[in-house]
């Protein structure tokens, strides 16, 4: 070799990741290009000349029985400021939220007891079978056999079911919203978006770059092309039917204990079975706004739910890995390839960032690669100005031309996105934050891919929950509500 060892190493590796980022850079373009054209059609032609959706529209219909079902394990810090702004902001009567509690953890059972003494008609303590921590689906299915209990003991039956977290805030017309599509839509989901954050918050600030680009963008899409979304585990609602449907007797419940993302996975089935569902995206007109820390910027009358999300790096890692473990690895275990073009293509788009957010790490290694290299040729090798360490070619050079091009793009429809929720500073920070997420989720995904591996090595099926910790780190909604 007539330069340094890695050169040729370097050469061989730029051409694979040119056509790597390629290929995932045309896909991005694909769902930029589908969006315009969906929001052109639903404009000009699907909306044309019909009445806009309001708050009148959404109350005409009977309401249905809806339970809430929120699974909590050692969440005492939350779950009292959830479950209050819950009942105080909820236009809706005929709801009840159940609360999964484990017999181990008596902080939580006596906040969620302090709730239930002073909102008896709204709230209830469904007590885990197992002690904690088992999984987030273990608890859901003891959530469920509660219900059932709770139906027998009143004569009630539940009509719709919806998921929530203990550190939701849940939007004033999002049951009203799901009773409006339930049952002719077996799932629907409504947007969530991460409180705002502090404009010099990365890691806060990462997850609403993201989210607003998925809940603003690709499930719209995703839902246009397929005819379906996957549950985003808060914010989803379930008819009666489905949850029937997807009731196993041998599991006593409808969520796979062993899975981490359990809501990703009931949803796919589902949908896999042919049950219909829906992305809600519609501006409710008349309605009475949100608190003013829970609305969006641009989208008025938006039913979304906010949370906050981990505003430090491994609380952020940890749940990215149980993310990545249970959509990419375990998803693709136990899904599999099914469908139609769109549906696999879809199914490719959730694997795909198993292998991106590796690449993303790997471009930042070559880009310090060739700054020592520089470094080097100055100082102490100068007979290397002439060795290029990265390959020359026309189609080489083409590639990273369209690359560029497609990188732009993505800059640009993500701040678009995080404009439209979190207005002009946050669509500004969005550019550096993409750094910084593309290492968190690097990290996420290497420890993803070991859990897993381990856990096969090991002949361990069900993998531990690992947890977010959640505190309250804003006290004005609880204020507002």
């Amino acid at each position: 070799m007539d330069g340094p060892f890695y050169l040729e190493f370097m050469h061989g590796a730029v051409w694979v990741l040119a056509v790597g980022y390629l290929v995932s850079g045309l896909d991005e373009m694909v769902m930029t290009f589908a969006f315009l054209f969906w929001r052109l059609y639903r404009r000009f032609i699907l909306l044309r000349g019909r009445q806009r959706l309001n708050l009148a529209i959404l109350e005409a219909k009977p309401e249905q029985t809806i339970a809430i079902m929120v699974p909590a394990w050692k969440e005492a810090a939350v779950i009292g400021r959830m479950l209050r702004y819950a009942v105080e902001n909820i236009d809706y009567q005929r709801y009840m939220i159940f609360v999964g509690v484990y017999p181990n953890d008596p902080d939580t059972l006596a906040v969620v007891e302090s709730a239930m003494a002073e909102y008896p008609d709204h709230i209830r303590v469904a007590m885990v079978a197992n002690p904690g921590p088992t999984t987030k689906s273990d608890c859901l299915n003891s959530v469920m056999r509660c219900i059932r209990g709770w139906e027998a003991q009143t004569g009630r039956d539940v009509d719709i079911f919806v998921l929530h977290d203990a550190e939701d805030y849940v939007p004033r017309y999002g049951l009203k919203c799901f009773n409006y599509l339930t049952p002719q839509k077996a799932i629907v989901q409504i947007p969530v978006f991460p409180l705002a954050a502090p404009w010099w918050s990365m890691t806060e600030g990462h997850y609403m770059d993201e989210f607003a680009q998925l809940h603003v963008k690709d499930l719209r899409v995703r839902e246009w092309l397929t005819g379906g979304v996957p549950s985003a585990g808060v914010g989803t609602a379930f008819s009666r039917g489905a949850m029937d449907l997807a009731w196993q007797d041998d599991l006593d419940g409808v969520f796979r204990a062993h899975l981490l993302t359990e809501d990703y996975e009931i949803s796919m089935q589902l949908l896999r079975l042919g049950a219909p569902s829906a992305f809600f995206t519609g501006n409710i007109v008349g309605g009475k706004p949100e608190p003013e820390l829970c609305r969006l910027y641009a989208l008025p009358g938006l039913p979304a739910v906010r949370g906050e999300f981990p505003h430090d790096f491994w609380p952020a890692v940890r749940q990215k890995t149980r993310w990545i473990l249970g959509i990419t690895l375990q998803g693709w275990e136990s899904l599999g390839w099914y469908g139609n073009f769109w549906q696999r293509y879809i199914l490719f788009r959730d694997r795909k960032p198993l292998f991106t957010n590796i690449a993303n790490a790997v471009i930042y290694f070559f880009i310090v690669m060739w700054l020592v290299h520089w470094g080097l040729t100055l100082t102490l090798f100068p007979q290397w100005k002439d060795l290029s360490l990265f390959p020359h070619g026309v189609w080489l050079d083409r590639v990273m031309a369209v690359n560029i091009v497609l990188l732009s793009s993505f800059i640009i429809v993500r701040a678009s996105c995080t404009f439209m929720a979190y207005g002009p500073l946050a669509a500004i920070m969005s550019v550096p934050r993409i750094v910084w997420g593309n290492f968190v989720n690097f990290v996420a995904t290497v420890r993803a891919v070991r859990q897993y591996f381990s856990a096969r090595r090991q002949g361990i099926k069900h993998i531990p929950w690992e947890k977010t910790d959640h505190a309250v780190k804003d006290n004005r909604l609880d204020e507002a509500a």
